[in-house]
């Protein structure tokens, strides 16, 4: 019996044994937390006033006294000498503070330069100025840690005039250095020679991006469309010499090339349901063309108006059905509680049914390489897979008509539901560059459902969020890809 009182005590004191573990555990750490807490406040409070890059010496050697006080602690070292190093840590940090103040105020036009540029990924696209104005730069802070105002002086001028060079050289490549390479394989085929009026147009709009640029380096979105339209002409006037020299080659391929043109002439044509005559050239046919579209855009205009009258109409008959559900509840009121929660769960189910048979529709709609459907609570979220855009640009191709029709469909499965189109891309480049080049494909999917749709701008919402929210691992080429989307969110319940 003894034995047997012994053998329970014992497992009692082993089931205890890790609660105790765990309340010392606590108390360990609210007394870590007393011990370092106003210091590491003071720590993130010199981060907030960038003390780590206007003070930097000063900061690293606060942060290795910090980390010297934390191992003191975890191997249960006296309290006494921790408490001077800390003391220490404060001291510093107040002095990375008062020099982030004084570098602010002596300095703003160089960290302004260093944001400016680190900003407009200067670090990738201009590497070695960036270095230089990047060293320099912090030659002037420890300078000014030193005492050393006039040398600090001396140094920033030259960290600025490095950091805005970085940051002008960045914005032009980033902009018009693709133009550039462009031109250059262009003139190697000779292209000015058989193509000079579209090949003198694009040199010409490039040079009006880059006296923008020249003028206000910060016009990048205005020089960024004259590149645009710039790359635009040089492709068109390269394909252009390369079929003027084929023709040149063989006399009778004139009489081939016309043929071919009126035959994509003929390919239009019969979508309108008409058979073009060329005896005069291509001018009528291409006239009877153009008048199909207007007329068909005329009947997409007529049938938008009933849309909207039939939406109105409903809106009527709603606002009935309400009164008259108001007049059968006012009846039903002598009814027990129990059969009204039953019709109210029996709508509630028949709510539920319309929304799961439409989001099978929707489901239904994408092949597995063009979207994924994704349910998320009251909403869902269209992954556009099958959407790219070229490298470091915006512009949808014609390719992705037919799969942004597929959208356009299943946003008018919810015709009231207000869209969100969200910009995402993978943590490649510059997080300001990654942030901004999202919103702008979101933007340029928005306003191509706006203008398809006939929607009003508050309806749709385009919202850009960098790399901040990646689906899949950054560190391979495939997840960086997955990363790179466009998600479309509408809301089930209207």
């Amino acid at each position: 019996m003894k034995k047997l009182v012994a053998f329970s005590l014992a497992l009692m004191l082993l089931a205890a044994l890790p609660v105790s573990i765990r309340a010392q555990q606590k108390t360990d750490d609210r007394l870590q937390q007393q011990i370092f807490g106003k210091t590491q406040e003071k720590i993130n409070q010199a981060r907030a006033t960038q003390g780590d890059v206007l003070s930097p010496d000063v900061f690293a050697r606060a942060i290795k006294r910090y980390g010297e006080a934390q191992q003191d602690f975890k191997r249960g070292r006296g309290l006494g000498e921790i408490d001077r190093k800390l003391r220490e840590v404060d001291t510093d940090m107040d002095q990375v503070m008062q020099t982030a103040k004084v570098a602010k105020a002596a300095f703003t036009s160089l960290i302004q330069a260093r944001d400016q540029s680190l900003k407009a990924n200067a670090p990738q696209y201009a590497a070695d100025l960036y270095a230089s104005g990047d060293q320099a730069f912090k030659d002037t802070m420890r300078k000014l840690e030193s005492g050393d105002m006039n040398g600090a002086k001396k140094r920033a001028e030259e960290a600025e005039r490095y950091l805005r060079d970085a940051e002008l050289q960045a914005i032009k490549v980033s902009v018009i250095g693709s133009v550039r390479g462009l031109i250059a394989k262009a003139q190697e085929v000779k292209v000015e020679k058989y193509a000079p009026l579209t090949f003198t147009r694009g040199q010409a709009l490039l040079a009006e991006a880059e006296n923008i640029l020249n003028t206000n380096r910060y016009a990048s979105d205005t020089a960024r469309e004259k590149a645009e339209a710039a790359e635009y002409e040089i492709r068109h006037a390269t394909y252009l010499a390369e079929q003027i020299q084929r023709l040149k080659a063989d006399e009778k391929g004139w009489e081939k090339a016309l043929l071919n043109n009126e035959q994509l002439v003929t390919n239009v044509s019969k979508a309108f349901n008409f058979s073009p005559q060329f005896d005069a050239g291509i001018a009528k046919p291409l006239e009877d063309i153009r008048s199909a579209i207007k007329t068909l855009r005329e009947e997409e205009r007529r049938l938008i108006g009933e849309v909207a009258n039939r939406d109105k109409q409903i809106g009527e008959l709603n606002k009935t059905i309400e009164q008259k559900d108001k007049e059968i509840g006012a009846m039903q009121e002598t009814k027990t509680g129990l059969e009204s929660e039953l019709a109210k769960k029996q709508q509630i189910l028949l709510e539920k049914q319309r929304q799961e048979e439409k989001m099978r529709g929707v489901e239904t709609m994408f092949a597995p390489s063009e979207a994924k459907v994704i349910r998320e609570g009251d909403s869902f979220r269209i992954r556009l897979a099958g959407l790219r855009f070229p490298s470091g640009k915006s512009t949808i191709q014609p390719e992705y008509f037919s799969l942004l029709t597929k959208l356009q469909r299943a946003i008018r499965e919810f015709p009231n539901a207000p869209v969100v189109i969200e910009g995402h891309s993978d943590n490649i480049g510059n997080d300001a560059y990654n942030l901004n080049l999202s919103a702008n494909r979101a933007r340029a999917v928005q306003q191509y459902l706006i203008a398809n749709m006939g929607l009003p701008e508050d309806r749709v919402q385009a919202v850009g969020y960098g790399s901040e929210k990646p689906v899949a691992n950054n560190a391979t080429e495939e997840g960086r890809s997955q990363n790179r989307r466009i998600d479309v969110v509408i809301p089930m319940r209207q």
